[in-house]
């Protein structure tokens, strides 16, 4: 299933679980627009997806991991700890260190220690 398909299966099963019209929708962008989006004949904008989860009620996070989790067939679970992991290991590689990001400790979780094949000497 390619992204486009997986995020028009999403959007669409999000839209109506929430009771909610492609009008409804129309309010963040064209009813043919969101239509397009719907029969993946269009691609969603990062500015699109944040737009499109006001109305549903939903994280824009929670929009790219449904999706992400129906092209791959990875659980959300599993997508979510694997980048949970990948934050740790750019936090921990400094990578992160210029941008603004919050510093909840749940956001990066300590990455866990490296045992060093030379133990330290015992202390006397």
């Amino acid at each position: 299933m390619s992204l486009k398909t997986a995020f028009a299966a999403v959007l669409k099963a999000m839209r109506a679980g929430k009771g909610l019209t492609q009008r409804n929708l129309a309010e963040v962008s064209s009813r043919t627009y969101v239509s397009k989006l719907e029969r993946g004949q269009s691609s969603p904008t990062l500015e699109m997806i944040m737009a499109l989860s006001g109305p549903l009620s939903v994280n824009p996070l929670t929009l790219v991991a449904i999706t992400l989790s129906a092209e791959s067939g990875q659980s959300v679970d599993a997508l979510l700890r694997r980048t949970q992991a990948e934050l740790a290991d750019l936090a921990h590689d400094g990578v992160l260190k210029n941008l603004t990001l919050s510093s909840d400790d749940e956001l990066l979780p300590p990455r866990p220690s490296v045992k060093s094949s030379n133990p330290p000497p015992p202390m006397k």
